[in-house]
C-alpha cells in the first residue's frame, strides 16, 4: 500500500465501483482493468474460453476487498460495490478523502475512503497515542488575507479625470469613522477603527457579522 500524493481524483477512466454507507464510504478504481483481466491475474487463467470463470472470480475478489474492509471498519450490514461516480468526500483530501495504490504483484488498484471510515479504521492503538484535534482546531493556524475596507465618500468626476503623481483626493468621510473588514472572498466579518501598534497597522473591532462567525 502506497499513499496517493495528489489532493483529487479527477475525472477518472475506466471503472469505478462505489461502497456508499452512513457509516462511511469506499470507492474502489480499476482504471483499465475490468473484472475479466483481474479475475486472469488472481487465478492465472489464459485460456479465453474460460471468460465467465475469470469474470466471477473478478468481481468476488473486488466484493470481497471491499467487505473485508468494511468489517475491519465495524460495519454491521456490508454494502456491496456498484459501479458510480464517485462524490467529492471521496476525492478531495481536503474534504476528508484518504486515498491509496493497493499493489498486488503486476496489479494496481486506486482505494479511497472518506473521513468517517478513515476514523473508524484507525487502530485502537494508534487512536490513543494520538491527540486528536476537531477540524476548526486544526485549521485555525491557517494564514488568511484580511482585507480593512473603509469608505472614502465621494468626490466631484472633475477631480478624477486629470490625476497625477502628488494631487491630493479628499473625501467627505471622517478619519474616526468606522471601516469593515473582509475575508477574501468573502464578506465582511466585523467591523471596526483604524488604529497604530508600533510600526503596524491595527484594527480595533467595535462589532462582529454573526453570519460569517465560525462555528465551533
Amino acid at each position: 500500500m502506497r499513499a496517493i500524493e495528489q489532493d483529487a481524483v479527477q475525472e477518472r477512466r475506466g471503472l469505478s465501483l462505489l461502497s456508499l454507507h452512513e457509516m462511511g464510504s469506499l470507492v474502489i478504481h480499476l482504471g483499465a482493468k475490468d473484472f475479466d483481466a483481474i479475475g486472469r491475474f488472481l487465478a492465472g487463467i489464459t485460456n479465453d474460453a474460460d471468460f465467465e470463470l475469470s469474470q466471477r472470480i473478478g468481481e468476488e475478489a473486488i466484493a470481497d476487498l471491499a467487505a473485508r474492509i468494511q468489517r475491519r471498519a465495524g460495519f454491521s450490514k456490508i454494502t456491496p460495490p456498484a459501479k458510480g461516480v464517485a462524490p467529492l468526500t471521496l476525492t478531495h483530501a481536503r474534504l476528508g478523502a484518504f486515498g491509496v495504490t493497493a499493489i498486488f504483484g503486476r496489479l494496481q488498484l486506486e482505494l479511497a475512503i472518506d473521513r468517517r471510515m478513515a476514523d473508524r479504521l484507525a487502530p485502537p492503538a494508534a487512536a490513543s497515542s494520538v491527540n486528536l484535534a476537531p477540524r476548526h482546531m486544526a485549521i485555525e493556524q491557517a494564514p488568511l488575507k484580511v482585507l480593512a475596507l473603509m469608505d472614502f465618500g465621494s468626490v466631484d468626476l472633475a477631480h478624477l479625470a486629470d490625476l497625477s503623481v502628488g494631487e491630493i483626493l479628499v473625501g467627505d468621510r471622517k478619519l474616526n469613522e468606522a471601516l469593515e473588514l473582509h475575508l477574501q472572498g468573502h464578506g465582511a466579518i466585523a467591523t471596526g477603527y483604524l488604529r497604530r501598534t508600533g510600526e503596524q497597522r491595527a484594527v480595533m473591532l467595535d462589532g462582529v457579522n454573526q453570519q460569517e462567525r465560525p462555528q465551533p
